[in-house]
């Protein structure tokens, strides 16, 4: 062949994506399969290619590439070759085609430079082609896609019309040819070569399978039609090989008229109601198919029967009973004791059992009887029903026997009625009247069931012990074993279990946060030999009480705010009391703050007077405090009473205010403390000689400045937004300067002035000022004083 290919390895990589879709000549390639569809990828079962050079022979799964049109060999022979790959179908046998690719790769190419246009065609059956017997040609394939890589490793054919067509004839296998169109066939420049194992893509839609599990109104179908009442509702287990929730298609007709077939259903159901539909006293027939969400339907099921019944027993049922009659007290057996009872239909054949309190009891035959036994668990009057029910399940009236319960519950009396948790008591059971009884049932609230036996007289006694202190009031129930082996209802009696909480006393007065806190323990419930607590919700801790049910109890609160100590006690024997305790305000460990001219809250000072500041902790062992003066901060060591104190010169007016920090010799710090002061607001006297409320154009002003600062350095003063200008204070501490109004201000405008002063220390003032109206009038104008302060 020619030497001038791009070439790829031979068996280049196949497409394994297995759907694509079409826009404006792309393809794009998805490995997900459409809802309810199945896909399977299959690998060529034979190739074989023809050549023009050899006329008569059959190259059939031959080593090597398919070679599409011409090639030249050494020595100049020109080769023309079509390559034909076939794939087996038994994979759609039965199913429906959604949609099938054929997909190969490039392995050698003459020259990329000419545009790829191999085609693909379904041919007819063909084993051993040669050229001179290459098989029909029927249906071209759509492709390949715009790939523009050269050569290719994945160049993808939609086939899904050639691969139906094929299925449409008969084939098993569908057959297809990679050729070159007819004006490039013979030119060496087209000339290709592909991977021969060729790979085809169906996705396909199995039909859903035959459901079986039929049922009539929740009723697994019979060899007898069943009888249903006023609901029908047909369902089956229907399943899909693609599908997780399939359809069903429902046909139902009556039994001897199969030409009034009724067909109802679709997606998404596996069962249908026909209520409406039916009609009373007719025996149906019904089978169901199910049925995708593409329309493919798999095969019909068997056949189910029923015959519809809506109308209901007419009667209701006597009720009688041998062993419970119907008179006053004192009544008969009693409670735990069952009898019988008999429901009589009174020969209405269409009744087959009856509804009553305990379930269903079937009749003896149709309109006969049922006879159950119940065990009355009241004593006094009590009734029992029945209702009478059909084969459809259709109830009629419903029936009831009112009768007396003898009452045979136990007595019970328990000794002391009110004490403490953990205290026993004394409990006395007794039978009722002249009932033989053998033993007693009884059990404690939240205690499991005992079982103690009867003496001689029929009485039994036993101890119980309340031992939740939660529970103020426990009951004793008992229920009474008969002779015959049954049990009576309870009867109960009623304790007071007092839960004996601890009193808890605090012994430390306005307890601080950081300082031991003590309190004591007085034990109220009798016997207590220790004191479980915690403090604010800490880790349980158990001390030992003294002989006299006390102890002392020392905790350290962390925080402030409030702090509560709860606890029980518990006896040598393990009973638990209540919890008692109390809760206590605890002040916190943040340190004072004081002020001799800067008293807290209140105004006082001004800026630049400095204010002594004195720290003292409510805790001993301070060591230092830190301090934060609205960003001027620092820590200072605590002298030999543990206060400290700074010096701190306001820098502004109003409110000022420090927080501070103590830290204690074992290393922690304390909550911060806070302290608000207010400076007065401080500024030099200023005084100008304007008159009257305004100023002319060109106007000089002469102005004062009259002191206020203590170790006043220097004055400032600022025209508009002109630049600021510095004055020395004269011996007096005064200072006197003049400003002129702009000749060209305009009338309406005003001249603002601002003044300073600044210390020694470089503290500045706060400012005073004033402003000026500037009127232009043409004559003379009003003269008077501006002072502002």
């Amino acid at each position: 062949m020619g030497s001038g290919r791009s070439k790829l390895p031979a068996r280049a990589g196949v497409l394994t994506l297995v759907t694509a879709l079409t826009a404006a000549g792309t393809a794009v390639l998805t490995a997900t399969p459409a809802a309810a569809e199945s896909s399977t990828e299959i690998a060529a079962s034979s190739w074989a290619y023809v050549d023009s050079a050899a006329p008569k022979a059959s190259f059939v799964d031959q080593s090597g590439d398919a070679p599409v049109g011409a090639h030249t060999y050494a020595g100049g022979t020109n080769h023309v070759s079509k390559s034909y790959v076939t794939f087996d179908l038994s994979a759609l046998r039965g199913n429906r085609l959604q949609s099938a690719y054929v997909s190969t790769g490039e392995t050698a190419v003459t020259d990329c430079a000419n545009a790829r246009s191999t085609e693909l065609w379904l041919t007819a059956p063909a084993k051993k082609p040669t050229w001179n017997s290459q098989p029909a040609e029927l249906l071209k394939v759509n492709g390949p896609y715009l790939d523009s890589s050269c050569p290719s490793d994945r160049l993808t054919w939609t086939a899904t019309a050639a691969i139906q067509n094929a299925l449409d004839a008969g084939r098993t296998t569908a057959t297809f040819v990679l050729r070159l169109p007819d004006n490039q066939l013979t030119d060496p420049a087209f000339g290709r070569e592909y991977d021969p194992e060729a790979k085809l893509f169906l996705n396909y839609d199995r039909p859903p399978a035959k459901p079986t599990g039929l049922q009539v109104t929740y009723r697994a179908c019979t060899t007898k039609p069943l009888v249903v009442s006023r609901q029908v509702v047909l369902g089956v287990d229907a399943t899909d090989p693609d599908d997780d929730y399939p359809g069903t298609e429902f046909a139902f007709w009556p039994a001897d008229h199969p030409d009034q077939r009724t067909t109802l259903g679709g997606s998404g159901r596996t069962w249908v109601e026909i209520t409406s539909l039916v009609s009373e006293g007719v025996t149906y027939a019904w089978q169901a198919r199910g049925k995708d969400d593409s329309g493919l339907f798999g095969p019909w099921s068997a056949t189910c029967k029923f015959t519809t019944d809506f109308t209901p027993p007419k009667a209701a049922p006597v009720i009688t009973s041998p062993d419970y009659t119907a008179e006053a007290p004192p009544g008969s057996g009693g409670t735990g004791v069952p009898g019988t009872f008999v429901f009589d239909a009174k020969g209405d054949t269409d009744v087959v059992g009856f509804n009553w309190d305990g379930g269903f009891a079937a009749a003896d035959r149709r309109g006969g009887k049922a006879t159950v036994r119940y065990a009355p668990t009241w004593n006094g009057p009590v009734s029992i029903s029945a209702t009478p029910v059909d084969a459809a399940g259709n109830q009629g009236p419903t029936g009831s026997y009112r009768f007396w319960v003898a009452d045979n519950q136990p007595g019970v009396t328990c000794t002391p009625f009110d004490d403490y948790v953990g205290v026993t008591r004394t409990c006395t059971f007794t039978p009722y009247g002249t009932t033989p009884v053998t033993g007693y049932v009884y059990h404690l609230t939240n205690q499991p069931d005992e079982t103690v036996p009867a003496g001689p007289d029929g009485t039994a006694t036993v101890t119980v012990t309340p031992s939740d202190p939660q529970l103020n009031y426990v009951q004793v129930a008992v229920r009474s074993r008969l002779a015959t082996g049954y049990l009576t209802a309870e009867h109960s009696t009623g304790l007071f279990s007092e839960p004996g909480e601890p009193e808890v006393e605090q012994l430390t007065a306005n307890p601080t946060q950081s300082l031991p806190v003590q309190f004591r323990v007085h034990a109220v419930l009798p016997g207590s030999v220790s004191f479980t607590y915690h403090w604010n919700q800490e880790d349980l801790i158990t001390v030992p009480l003294d002989a006299d049910g006390t102890a002392i109890v020392t905790v350290t609160p962390a925080t402030s705010s409030y702090g509560s100590l709860y606890g029980y006690t518990t006896t040598a024997s393990g009973v638990q009391s209540g919890w008692g305790g109390l809760n206590v305000p605890v002040a916190s460990n943040k340190p004072k703050v004081t002020s001799a001219e800067y008293p807290e809250g209140q105004t006082s000072g001004a800026v630049g007077v400095p204010g002594t500041f004195v720290f003292s902790s409510p805790v001993p062992g301070a060591v230092s405090y830190t301090y934060d003066f609205g960003g001027v901060n620092g820590t200072v060591p605590a002298g030999p009473d543990g206060t400290a104190s700074v010096v701190f010169t306001p820098a502004r007016s109003y409110v000022n205010s420090v927080s501070v920090t103590t830290k204690f010799a074992d290393g922690t710090v304390s909550e911060q403390g806070g302290y608000t002061f207010y400076v007065a607001y401080s500024s030099p006297h200023l005084t100008c000689d304007a008159t009257g409320w305004s100023v002319a154009p060109g106007q000089h002003i002469q102005c004062t400045l009259t002191p206020v600062q203590a170790n006043l350095a220097a004055y400032g003063y600022q025209v508009d937004s002109g630049p600021e200008t510095t004055l020395a204070p004269g011996p007096d501490g005064t200072a006197t300067f003049g400003i002129d109004v702009p000749a060209d201000r305009r009338s309406g405008s005003y001249v603002q002035l601002r003044a300073w002063s600044t210390n020694t220390a470089g503290t500045k003032s706060d400012e005073t000022g004033t402003s000026f109206y500037v009127y232009v009038n043409t004559g003379a104008s009003a003269r008077g004083t501006a002072t502002a302060v």
